[in-house]
């Protein structure tokens, strides 16, 4: 009896599946479908499957499953959906791309029809939209985890120095420049998907030889790891006092350091910086050289393409160069590469900017004005913040600017304080606890109040600044604030 039903069972599955053939007509030769039982854990493959995959149908579902990564994705049928990216390794050994191009449960629970797509990752004419988005994300997220690799890599062998006991007072210059960088990189990832919020030029005060050393001191050991030294050649000049965007110029730097270690396959690198002194303003030149094998010639505009690696393979995105050009558009500065003396690459920066001990100008910090000075003194501000370090460093810094500063550990408190007291601005957190910044700001404007809200997070790369502003968020900045981004905001948000 039991092999009766059974044999019923599969006499039903294959009448069902019968019907499904009728849906593998008319498809383009990039496409094909299979069907998965499974009640029989089989798969059923259309002609043209069959001959891409070179297996007879049907077929074992854990022997077909055992070609694929990641791995169980057809065993386990819930995760399958449209736009889910395989990778196939054939009987020959060939690695093919498939997209899981349309998906359906059809009439019977236990089959399920899969349309693959081939995709070819290297032409994105060849790619649905769908596939593109996908694409472009994992290419986001590998320049991402590219760029912030060696600041969180140098972080973390300070720690083990420090571990190993090494003076603290050696390594605490060192993580706070790196940290500096850090942040720096999240900015511009945040300016690589949303380029109209790129933060505007700020101008700070610098000697070039500190920049230089900061720098250094940064890329000093991966260069050892990679069996490479850092020599620097400085300004002998002590009392030039640059006036520009300090932290564009050091990821400019840091950058063309970064290339020539992984790129160069030499042994040395060459930093030199000269100031050449014009009438109006000067010229900051930065020459970073190696003695490796050099650049070709005809490779010398690729090169700062974005994901150009000229056919090598080394670590990374391709993504260092791309980030040293738009910086320098952003300074009016220009590059050249050439070939040394060597016969390694060299690269020529010329930044414009002013000497301010020639200019006899603005001080190094910006001062606010009286006016903003004056309402400084009688601000009231609620800063709405999750982390207990942020809330304490938020409360001293700016409780030495300001009248009064109270602090909300996450959205509900602070959406309680806003509307029992009257607050001249807010400084909110997006991810918190309770209730997140978001939901805490669209409650405060259905509550009718209208005090200016600014968005202090970290999350600035996604969609979650339009969230935030579509909300009612006045502005949203990037953590953490500094001092000038506060009196700016509070210039053009409160002042107004």
């Amino acid at each position: 009896m039991k092999q009766n039903r059974s044999n019923n069972h599969q006499i039903e599955s294959d009448t069902q599946y019968t019907k499904l053939c009728k849906a593998f007509d008319s498809l383009d030769e990039s496409q094909f479908d299979i069907v998965i039982d499974s009640s029989t854990e089989k798969v059923h493959l259309d002609a043209r499957a069959q001959q891409f995959f070179v297996l007879s149908t049907p077929l074992p579902l854990n022997q077909f499953d055992a070609y694929f990564t990641p791995a169980n994705k057809l065993i386990e049928t819930a995760p399958i959906r449209s736009g889910t990216n395989f990778r196939y390794r054939g009987i020959e050994k060939e690695v093919h791309h498939l997209s899981a191009y349309e998906t359906r449960t059809e009439t019977a629970p236990h089959l399920k029809h899969i349309r693959f797509k081939r995709i070819d990752l290297f032409d994105p004419s060849k790619l649905t939209e769908i596939e593109e988005k996908l694409i472009n994300q994992r290419q986001l997220f590998a320049i991402i985890s590219h760029e912030m690799r060696t600041p969180v890599a140098t972080l973390q062998m300070l720690i083990e120095d420090l571990e190993q006991g090494a003076p603290s007072s050696k390594h605490t210059e060192q993580m706070k420049n790196t940290v500096d960088h850090l942040m720096s990189v999240l900015q511009d990832m945040t300016q690589a998907v949303n380029p109209e919020r790129a933060l505007p030029i700020s101008k700070t005060a610098f000697h070039p030889n500190q920049l230089l050393i900061d720098a250094h001191s940064q890329m000093t050991r991966l260069a050892e790891l990679n069996g490479m030294v850092v020599k620097l050649e400085l300004i002998d000049n002590e009392n030039i006092r640059l006036e520009s965007d300090k932290q564009r110029i050091k990821i400019i730097v840091l950058n063309l350091i970064k290339n020539a270690i992984h790129h160069s396959k030499g042994s040395t690198i060459n930093v030199k910086v000269e100031w050449i002194q014009r009438v109006d303003k000067g010229y900051l030149v930065l020459t970073v050289s190696d003695d490796g094998q050099g650049i070709p010639k005809e490779a010398t505009n690729k090169i700062f393409e974005p994901f150009e690696r000229l056919g090598t393979k080394v670590d990374g995105s391709g993504l260092g160069l791309f980030i040293v050009r738009q910086s320098l558009n952003e300074l009016h500065g220009d590059v050249d590469v050439d070939r040394n003396e060597q016969g390694g690459a060299r690269f020529v920066v010329k930044i414009p900017m002013v000497d301010l001990n020639a200019k006899q100008s603005e001080p190094v910090f910006r001062q606010e004005s009286k006016d903003t000075g004056d309402l400084l003194k009688r601000l009231n501000l609620l800063v709405v913040e999750d982390d207990p370090i942020i809330r304490m460093v938020s409360k001293n810094l700016l409780g030495k600017l300001v009248n009064q500063v109270d602090v909300a550990e996450n959205g509900h408190l602070g959406y309680e304080m806003a509307t029992r007291k009257e607050y001249d601005l807010i400084l909110s957190d997006f991810f918190m606890p309770v209730l997140d910044g978001r939901q805490m700001i669209q409650k405060l404007r259905k509550e009718g109040v209208s005090v200016p809200i600014v968005a202090v997070t970290a999350a600035v790369m996604g969609q979650e600044s339009e969230a935030l502003l579509d909300a009612g968020a006045n502005k949203v900045i990037a953590k953490p604030i500094s001092m000038n981004t506060f009196l700016e905001v509070v210039e053009q948000c409160v002042a107004r």
